[in-house]
């Protein structure tokens, strides 16, 4: 078969998963990853740096934002 005569069939995107489904998918990776220590390279240090002030600005603007819905339907009353 030649490139002139070959025929390629449509190809479908696939489907995509219940929010449920991916939910369940991102815990077990988030569960199962393996703990960042302060340990080996400088880079590997760095890393670990990073990884924890981004975990402290995301739980501290998560806390905010359930706070301040929180404030707003006690007011709301």
């Amino acid at each position: 078969m030649s490139a002139a005569t070959w025929h390629r069939h449509p190809t479908t995107a696939a489907p995509r998963l219940p929010l449920r489904t991916r939910l369940r998918h991102l815990t077990e990776t988030v569960r199962w990853a393996p703990a960042p220590y302060f340990e080996g390279t400088a880079r590997q240090r760095l890393q670990y740096v990073g990884y924890l002030l981004g975990s402290v600005l995301v739980w501290t603007s998560g806390s905010l934002v359930v706070l301040a819905a929180l404030g707003r339907a006690l007011t709301s009353f």
